[in-house]
């Protein structure tokens, strides 16, 4: 007597628990790769709003650096006309004019250059940083648009592999929910059952619908019957190797099949 399997023991089955097993696997890995390029993007956006604050900050700098550098030139312009005033002044009272008036020159040579150098090198220094963070953003926006190229095409393979995923559940919950098996070999490899599949440029009142679905439980590959040969033996469409014991068992089948129809025209 042929074995039938109910619904619970397919849902135990080892195959299928390995093939749900396999998805759910794909299924978290994809939410992971998901989650770690959103991470990814998010530290890309800090980073730019990061840079972009330094260089505002830098800017600031810059010109309050210009601010004082013209307050400082004042101050200094204003002490070099009081100390030359001074001197104008002692210069008629105190014999020592002279050397305070080459000291004062002094003074306002070392000043005068001081101003320079550092004229020379703050401005110059903070111009580099300007011209570096500006090629530093220059840089992040070409990394973030490589970035967001990747997202695209990264977004594009996660719908392709979303629905090939959504289309092999439905496959797997089709089999779960399988529930006509009439035959199954020894070593629980082959399994056949009844199938009222309708192929593409058939109608579902051709007479030859009453087909029989030959399971592989190992591989999870399938075929259908065609017709029953003149051995008696099921007909199989595709090229899967079937073995002669399971054609044997679809062609009785197919036997009883028709013989039941025939019956039931007689009857009527």
């Amino acid at each position: 007597m042929a074995q039938v399997l109910s619904l619970k023991e397919l849902r135990t089955s080892s195959v299928l628990k390995a093939e749900i097993k396999k998805l759910e696997e794909e299924k978290q890995q994809l939410l992971d790769q998901m989650d770690r390029q959103k991470k990814m993007e998010q530290k890309l956006r800090d980073d730019i709003i990061s840079h972009k604050k330094d260089f505002e900050h830098l800017e600031k700098q810059f010109e309050h650096f210009a601010g004082l550098e013209a307050d400082y030139e004042t101050l200094q312009q204003e002490l070099q006309m009081e100390r030359l005033e001074k001197l104008i002044s002692n210069d008629k009272q105190d014999n020592k004019s002279d050397t305070q008036l080459k000291k004062l020159k002094e003074d306002l040579g070392q000043v005068q250059a001081e101003l320079k150098e550092l004229k020379q090198l703050d401005p110059q220094r903070l111009k580099r940083q300007v011209t570096d963070l500006k090629k530093k953003n220059l840089d992040q926006a070409k990394d973030n648009k490589n970035l967001n190229t990747a997202l695209v095409a990264e977004r594009k393979e996660s719908r392709e592999l979303t629905a090939a995923k959504e289309q092999l559940e439905q496959e797997l919950d089709s089999m779960r929910k399988e529930t006509n098996q009439f035959w199954e070999s020894t070593d629980s490899l082959w399994a056949l059952f009844e199938t009222g599949l309708v192929l593409k440029g058939e109608t579902a009142d051709d007479d030859n619908l009453n087909r029989i679905r030959c399971l592989n439980r190992q591989t999870g590959a399938s075929v259908v019957s065609s017709a029953l040969g003149d051995d008696d033996k099921a007909v199989w469409l595709g090229d899967l190797e079937i073995p002669e014991i399971v054609s044997v068992e679809a062609g009785k089948r197919l036997k009883n099949i028709a013989a039941e129809a025939e019956e039931d025209d007689e009857d009527l």
